[in-house]
């Protein structure tokens, strides 16, 4: 009766217990997602995410400086690194890594980062290298930090609260980890952060980070202290992380303690580990594991009378391999179990699982209709456990049931045998093409696995890239762990943005039968970024898989074709969808831009938003709104977006959209800065050259200028050209001045143009030329300048005629239609207004019958078929409709939105 009851228990739990691959199980703690809307409209959108991504990804940046160019070098970061890369991949990392990372490459990797940030769970930072605590904050340092001025910092270094505060806009848990407590090697004495200067002295250490909810920052020593390299490979603080992070049992605060512990016994009480922790939830660098897989019931038939037969209890797997070990929980009544070398086992014995699948039953007294039951509990190395039980039913021995056994086998040996000669082809005949940044892609989705057992004939993972990520059936894949050949069809490959340059592969064990050597195939991955993502991706963009094409340099007709393309493969990814917009803005298709920028902003795209809010900031395309415009700017500046962070500080500098607040407005424009945005490295300048938002102070002015024309932007030409034709920290030279400012101009800057009229006008450094001078202001009116426009006008009204009476009442408009908040805006709606009526009106004409909209003979005496073709635009371009000088204004606003102006550029 005892035994009755126990059985019944057994019989209950092997219900419960899994007989296949657990779909759907997740290697990476779960710990939920927080949502990032970017407006109201997108309740129930993926948090930001390029892709649909399942939730549960652990994405690390690891940075390791060690080779400084003007301090001495450090001797252990790249081994810290190289040890911090294998424990995170083991523990299921996608790992970004930078090693000795000049300043712009830092801005790419920690890009490269963020991009794959956007669908993480846990996001985590790893830094070995030199670091400085200036004032309150932390910055760390490329490699080719100089801090020779005191005005370097801004632009040699990274705020370290700056990428914390990213990676909590787009996780639910992040991890920092400081090896770079050291003392300050440089020799100045104070740095600029903004307006604050701040005196360094031999600075030790690092300050303590603000630790907002949800975090864990730990440092190599405490703050304020120094850490030491160690006399071995990795430093006592890298070390002791590396040696007890994969412990399975140990929570990072107990891990944490841990180090502590070792890391004082190792430096004899001179450096103690610190950390700050505000998560709320436990976290351990070794993933859950999943339990053993065996079957649940297996059953068995012997014929009666028979000696010695094998059960054939399938193998109990663990899929991510580790020892397995069975132990025997009920035993037959009428037989024994005996293992190949002919030993008993009986309760309580504990076997292997290779014996296990060995067993042998020997019936004692059994006859023809008994059933014996055989119990069993297996246990991984880690505590997973699944029990189990095997019957054996004792029959007459028939030769057509043993027929039908045996076809049955040789039919599920022949499916088998086959498909591993289908994998075996697959594999070697072709590589994988696989598009970056789009998610999991299948690998095998035609694999012929129909009819196979889930839990039967395992392949094992040998080796996986580490620049791809292998699952099936949602768990996550590396060496040594397994998976059912039914898993096959299942089994899809990620790869990491930036790996499109080289090929990677996997290599997998197919199952064989003992004493047989093993096979193994190699699957080849070419990973590949979508034309798509190769011909319209924007610069800076977060969720972008490439570095991206300013707006000139892309072919409309061709994106508008490859987008559509990747939005009908991909109709989940946004990113797709925000870059056929560019395509359609750079055709000058305001309309349908804005359509397809609002349709990505509201599937989670970061860029979008910001795109949008210039759309409304400088009414292109769309009503002008300077509040909803900061609204859009302040949602993507929270992700780290240097465009927006640029946008969104010029608006709060400038109180336009929001209240003025020029401090935080500084601070946002120090992260663009910081980011490499080279707008934000002119704006900057240009404040501190006029002394506007800043103390005026032109040294720093010429300092910014010179950062923005080495990184060979067009507005740092232009700056430059400025600081020569006024003589402003430098000598006044002309012959300079022009030279930069055609060089500006070359590569497209709206204003330099206009710069270069001037001096033709005033004749400084070239020969004075009205007419030269009117041709450079009609280049940059024509490209949005409204100060060109209202040159051109200028000297349009010194010539005789009415067409070029009419061209300036033209370039009047178009000086208060290309930015109406200019003072040249201004100064043209005040000409036009008093401007001759008849002229006005022939020009209005003019640009509607340029426009298609039939209004009659260009007369200048409007009647019904000009205000009918006036409401015909109006409603056509969706426009609020005006009258008077402001119609005209509209109308020629719209026909210079057709010849595709550059707004990127303003």
């Amino acid at each position: 009766m005892q035994k009755r009851k126990y059985l019944s228990a057994l019989m209950r739990s092997a219900r419960n217990t899994i007989s296949g691959p657990v779909v759907g199980f997740h290697r990476a703690v779960r710990i939920g997602i927080v949502g990032f809307p970017l407006g109201l409209a997108m309740i129930g959108t993926p948090a930001l995410g390029s892709t649909a991504e399942d939730p549960g990804r652990r994405v690390a940046l690891v940075i390791g400086n060690q080779d400084y160019e003007f301090v001495e070098p450090l001797v252990n970061p790249l081994n810290d690194t190289k040890e911090i890369t294998r424990m995170l991949r083991e523990a299921d990392f996608d790992v970004t890594l930078g090693i000795n990372l000049d300043k712009k490459a830092m801005e790419q990797v920690v890009r490269r980062f963020l991009r794959e940030l956007n669908d993480g769970d846990t996001a985590l930072f790893y830094y070995s290298g030199h670091a400085l605590q200036v004032g309150e904050s932390n910055f760390i340092l490329p490699v080719d930090a100089k801090l020779a001025t005191q005005y370097d910092l801004e632009f040699e270094s990274l705020k370290v609260s700056h990428l914390l505060d990213y990676m909590k806009a787009a996780s639910s848990l992040q991890i920092v980890m400081l090896d770079a407590c050291r003392d300050n090697p440089f020799e100045i004495g104070s740095l600029f952060w903004g307006e604050e200067e701040y005196a360094l002295g031999k600075t030790r250490g690092l300050r303590r980070i603000p630790n907002k909810l949800g975090s864990f920052i730990s440092y190599a020593t405490r703050p304020g202290q120094v850490a030491y390299d160690g006399e071995g490979p990795l430093s006592p603080f890298t070390s002791s992380v590396v040696g007890n992070a994969l412990d399975p049992s140990l929570e990072i605060k107990d891990l944490m303690t841990k180090v502590r512990d070792e890391v004082v016994r190792k430096t004899g009480g001179q450096q103690i580990p610190y950390e700050d922790s505000t998560l709320v939830t436990n976290f351990y660098f070794v993933p859950p594991k999943p339990e053993p897989i065996v079957t649940a019931h297996h059953r068995v038939s012997i014929p009666v009378g028979s000696g010695a037969s094998a059960l054939s209890i399938p193998e109990p797997v663990q899929p991510e391999g580790g020892v397995i070990t069975a132990t025997l929980t009920l035993s037959p009544e009428k037989g024994e179990l005996r293992l190949p070398d002919g030993s008993t086992v009986g309760e309580g014995d504990k076997i292997s699982a290779v014996q296990l699948a060995s067993l042998q039953f020997m019936p004692t007294g059994s006859g023809a209709g008994d059933v014996e039951l055989i119990g069993y509990e297996v246990e991984d190395e880690w505590g997973g456990s699944a029990s189990a039980i095997a019957s054996v039913t004792v029959v007459q021995a028939t030769a057509v049931a043993d027929a039908d056994d045996a076809d049955k086998e040789k039919e599920r040996e022949q499916r088998l045998e086959a498909l591993v000669a289908w994998l075996s082809e697959t594999a070697t005949g072709r590589a994988v093409e696989a598009d970056i940044g789009v998610g999991p892609v299948p690998v095998y989705p035609k694999a012929p696995v129909d009819g196979l057992p889930a839990s039967d004939d395992w392949l094992k993972v040998v080796s996986v890239d580490s620049d791809l990520q292998l699952s099936s059936d949602g768990r996550l894949l590396g060496p040594g762990d397994r998976f059912p050949m039914s898993g096959l069809s299942s089994l899809t490959v990620r790869p990491q943005i930036g790996s499109e340059t080289r090929a990677g592969r996997f290599e997998l064990e197919l199952p064989g039968e003992a004493g047989k050597p093993v096979e193994r195939v190699t699957q080849i991955i070419q990973p590949r970024v979508t034309q798509c993502d190769g011909l319209a991706t924007q610069p800076f963009d977060l969720q972008a898989v490439t570095e991206g094409r300013l707006a000139n340099e892309i072919d409309s007709e061709l994106v508008d074709k490859v987008c559509g393309e990747a939005m009908a493969a991909y109709p989940e990814i946004g990113r797709f969808v925000f870059q056929r917009g560019r395509g359609a803005f750079a055709a000058g298709d305001l309309e349908k831009a804005s359509a397809y920028f609002e349709q990505a902003y509201q599937m989670g795209h970061v860029r979008a938003g910001q795109v949008l809010g210039r759309m409304y900031y400088l009414g292109a395309g769309i009503d002008r709104d300077r509040k909803k415009a900061v609204s859009l700017y302040r949602k993507a500046a929270e992700r780290g977006d240097a465009y927006a962070l640029h946008s969104l500080g010029m608006a709060e500098i400038k109180g336009e959209g929001t209240k003025q607040n020029e401090k935080a407005g500084l601070e946002k424009l120090l992260q663009s800065v910081e980011a490499g945005h080279t707008f934000s490295f002119n704006a900057i300048g240009s404040f501190y050259l006029s002394g506007d938002h800043v103390d005026e102070n032109v040294d720093r002015a010429v300092y910014y200028y010179n950062r923005s024309a080495a990184r060979q932007d067009i507005y740092g030409f232009y700056n430059m050209a400025v600081l020569y034709r006024d003589g402003k920290g430098t000598d006044q030279d002309f012959d300079a001045a022009l030279g930069w400012f055609e060089k500006a101009h070359e590569g497209g800057h709206p204003s330099a143009g206009t710069a270069i009229g001037l001096l033709y006008y005033n004749g400084q450094g070239v020969d004075k030329s009205n007419e030269q001078a009117t041709r450079w202001f009609r280049e940059s009116a024509e490209r949005g300048d409204a100060w060109g426009a209202f040159n051109t006008a200028w000297m349009l009204g010194q010539q005789p005629g009415e067409a070029a009476a009419r061209d300036r009442i033209r370039m009047l408009a178009m000086a208060t239609a290309v930015n109406p908040s200019s003072p040249a805006a201004e100064k043209g709606r005040e000409e036009l207004k008093s401007a001759n009526r008849k002229l006005k009106a022939k020009v209005l004409q003019q640009v509607l019958t340029d426009l298609g909209f039939e209004p009659g003979p260009v007369d200048g005496q409007p009647g019904r078929k000009t205000r009918d073709a006036l409401s015909n635009f109006f409603t056509s371009s969706k426009l609020d409709p005006v009258q008077g000088d402001n119609a005209l204004i509209a109308l020629v606003k719209v026909q210079w939105e057709q010849s595709r102006p550059r707004y990127d550029l303003f």
